[in-house]
């Protein structure tokens, strides 16, 4: 694919011991344009390692070889690959993650070029650093970083992981149809599975504990239907759970 070299000059040389094991998504609340002045701007240290484009366009800041600075503050993670040290300290998820920034806000739906452009350039990453095509290393920043809501939920992951995967769909994952709104809290009342898909065809990603406080911000009413109910719930982090289990 076609990559424009906008380098920047924030990023630290190498990645220790680490290489790559997930990809970061991120929005960059800007245009392209600005994001390229930004991460050029030694002040700013920030940068990711790829920005995408409305057109499709993708600039690259950083070489993958060495480690961009776009998701270094750890705060409330839900990524289950997020590594600690043996005292239990978070390891710095830059040195393990490849970063990719995406042109607009969290209130905009993501354009077709966007979709193709990032699909592919997830799908060469994972190539050269042997990352699984699938939603536990295809992740938001916000699953770092859970105080920033990027990069929003416009984004389908299902359909950018399908895409990358080269498949029209993945077996089990049909894109359902969901309403989005703001956040709303809720509480398990059984032990209850978070999945990628509104349905029990794939493993789950992680379990919580009854009496878990839950928020969610989208809904769909075509889940699978369990003991009559097919209304599932999206969480922030892209997670299906079924209705039944929360109060």
């Amino acid at each position: 694919m076609n990559i424009t070299k906008k380098l920047s000059p924030n990023f630290t040389p190498g990645r220790k011991k680490y290489q790559p094991l997930a990809i970061v998504i991120h929005i960059m609340q800007g245009s392209l344009e600005g994001t390229d002045s930004w991460f050029g701007n030694r002040q700013a240290k920030v940068s990711a390692h790829y920005g995408v484009g409305r057109s499709g366009d993708v600039h690259q800041y950083v070489d993958e070889k060495d480690t961009a600075w776009h998701a270094g503050v750890v705060t409330a993670p839900s990524w289950s690959l997020i590594k600690k040290t043996v005292s239990g300290l978070f390891i710095n998820p830059n040195y393990y993650t490849v970063g990719i920034e995406h042109e607009g806000t969290i209130d905009n739906d993501w354009t077709d070029a966007m979709y193709e452009s990032t699909s592919l350039l997830i799908a060469e990453i994972s190539k050269r650093w042997n990352i699984p095509i699938d939603r536990n290393h295809i992740i938001g920043h916000h699953e770092i970083y859970a105080v920033k809501a990027c990069p929003g939920n416009k984004v389908d992951f299902n359909k950018l992981i399908a895409l990358a995967a080269g498949k029209n769909a993945p077996q089990g994952q049909q894109v359902v149809p969901k309403r989005l709104f703001p956040a709303i809290n809720t509480v398990t009342k059984v032990p209850l599975n978070l999945r990628t898909v509104a349905n029990t065809t794939q493993p789950p990603v992680k379990t919580v504990q009854a009496g878990t406080a839950l928020s969610y911000v989208g809904m769909t009413e075509q889940g699978e239907n369990i003991q009559g109910n097919s209304t599932w719930f999206l969480t922030n982090d892209g997670h299906w759970f079924w209705s039944g289990g929360v109060k």
